[in-house]
């Protein structure tokens, strides 16, 4: 199953391959009703049909013509109302699951009922169980992949639901923050303002390192308000989570992937360090949970590896999903408004993010982040 994961293509020359041998077997054998003998137009045109099935995702309603074409010059031909059956279901699913759901219901059944009528139609001696066992055979995987649809859409839905209710879970609790940092920070300025005013004259050093103090909490408060006021104007929707008690817990995270239908493959070299700044943490695990969350929503239940390698000074977090195993049409369209939202995280740190597509269709996203936010000159004291 690993071999096939990832490779949309590889496995659908697979289903296409099983449909032709089918198909082949079928004429040749004589496993129809009212089989004559086969002739090389019949096998010409099972390849036809099976060169439209491997590409069936790229042009769906395209194949389904060539198939409903095929089978029933082949019903016509030789008789041989069987050997096409397969295809058939096959390019049927499909149809049903990609596209607009109403459009490609009315194709689906349309091409459905014309199959129906028209191989009954050929047995008119037996017209009616021809037809019921027909009706069945071709309404079936049309149900089925409706229902694969809509199974898809309700996952989907329930994405997009907890994404909005850990956003505004979020942003309550940074209001929150916003008076702890603002009171935490401004009474260690006052402290130490208080301590460097009585030691000036007398100990000019201890004064100074008060001094010191009380530059380093306001840049840290400001930093940290500055960190929170953005989060709070930021118009990306993707689910955020609160500041994780341990910078090396990644379980929410990826217990919120599990639940999406995610696999993630976890590397891990190193841990974040005891004084790593705070905003460093809440930026991985946020980058980490947006990028599975893209990968969910935009892609699949697809294999996921997350790498995480600790450095001197700063971690290096890569995400890499496999190419979506959905029919073309079930995953969602992406803004690129989470991705923005991520280089901006990043780059607000000192860090950079790069995301962009691989070779083989899937996606990677590398993110550099410092531990603490590198000071700009204009900043030093």
């Amino acid at each position: 199953m690993s071999l096939l994961a990832g490779r949309p293509l590889l496995q659908d020359a697979i289903v296409a391959f099983a449909a032709t041998a089918f198909a082949v077997a079928a004429v040749a054998f004589d496993l129809g009703e009212v089989s004559t003998d086969p002739n090389a137009m019949a096998f010409a045109l099972i390849a036809v049909a099976g060169a439209g099935l491997v590409v069936r995702r790229k042009g769906p309603r395209a194949v389904l013509i060539v198939v409903v074409t095929v089978r029933l010059m082949i019903t016509w031909d030789t008789g041989n109302d069987v050997a096409m059956i397969p295809a058939a279901m096959i390019v049927l699913y499909t149809v049903a699951r990609t596209g607009d759901r109403r459009s490609s219901l009315i194709t689906a059944i349309g091409a459905a009922v014309l199959m129906m009528f028209a191989v009954a139609g050929f047995n008119t001696e037996e017209f009616l169980p021809e037809l019921a066992s027909e009706a069945a055979l071709m309404l079936l995987p049309i149900a089925v992949g409706d229902a694969a649809r809509s199974r898809a859409d309700r996952i989907r839905d329930l994405i997009d639901t907890e994404a909005a209710a850990r956003v505004q879970a979020e942003r309550i609790r940074i209001a929150r923050d916003l008076h702890d940092v603002v009171a935490h920070g401004l009474s260690t300025i006052a402290v130490q303002s208080g301590v460097a005013a009585h030691l000036l004259d007398r100990d000019p050093n201890q004064a100074k390192e008060a001094l010191e103090i009380i530059n380093a909490t306001g840049k840290e408060a400001l930093e940290e308000l500055r960190i929170m006021v953005g989060v709070l104007r930021s118009t990306d929707d993707a689910p955020l989570r609160p500041t994780p008690s341990d910078p090396n817990d990644l379980s929410d995270v990826l217990a919120g992937a599990a639940n999406a239908g995610l696999t993630v493959t976890t590397e891990l070299d190193g841990q974040f360090p005891s004084d790593v700044g705070e905003a460093c943490v809440v930026a991985v695990h946020r980058m980490i949970q947006e990028a599975l969350t893209n990968v969910a929503r935009h892609v699949g239940p697809v294999p996921v590896t997350l790498s995480i390698r600790h450095g001197v000074d700063r971690v290096r977090v890569q995400i890499l999903n496999d190419a979506g195993t959905s029919p073309h049409g079930d995953a969602t369209r992406s803004t690129g408004v989470g991705i923005v939202g991520m280089i901006e995280r990043a780059e607000t740190l000192g860090g950079s993010l790069r995301a962009q597509p691989t070779a083989n269709g899937g996606f990677a996203v590398d993110a550099v982040v410092p531990y603490h936010r590198p000071i700009a000159v204009d900043e030093q004291p």
